[in-house]
């Protein structure tokens, strides 16, 4: 085991410097760099009750983030969140908004920014490779092939 409480809280703030994390990620994290349990615990604790982690609050920023700039569909946001600690219960709620518009609108704004770099493949070769990236990126097969049907190849 390493060090007290106040270098694990110490750990932590540095940890949250870098980016937001959730209660689990820091768990994670503090134990993964030898804190015992209960000195990570003590510490998140300090932290969640000055108001530096919150779940609830992460959670809409994570669904932004992952829809504006990793372009992620519902099951990849699910994924998303879950890689980044979140309860399953938090992340239903977080994508009960989530609309098939929304997702729709996400994949074909991908769709148009992959299409510069496919121009020189045929068409069956471009739709199936289109494919493939939205499938990777979460997205249903009727949303995938409703945007690709709509794209000019």
């Amino acid at each position: 085991m390493k060090g007290s409480q106040a270098e694990a809280k110490t750990y932590a703030l540095k940890l949250l410097g870098y980016r937001a994390r959730s209660r689990r990620e820091l768990e994670e994290r503090l134990r993964r760099k030898g804190f015992s349990s209960r000195q990570a615990d003590e510490a998140i604790e300090q932290l969640q009750s000055a108001g530096l982690i919150d779940d609830e609050d992460l959670a809409p920023q994570l669904l932004r983030y992952s829809i504006e700039y990793k372009s992620f569909g519902k099951n990849g946001i699910r994924t998303f969140l879950a890689k980044r600690g979140l309860g399953r219960e938090l992340i239903d709620k977080t994508l009960s908004n989530h609309t098939l518009e929304i997702e729709e609108k996400t994949a074909a704004e991908f769709v148009e920014r992959k299409m510069r770099t496919l121009q020189n493949y045929s068409e069956d070769i471009v739709r199936q490779k289109l494919w493939g990236m939205l499938l990777r990126r979460g997205f249903s097969g009727e949303i995938i092939k409703k945007v690709i049907d709509s794209v000019r190849v």
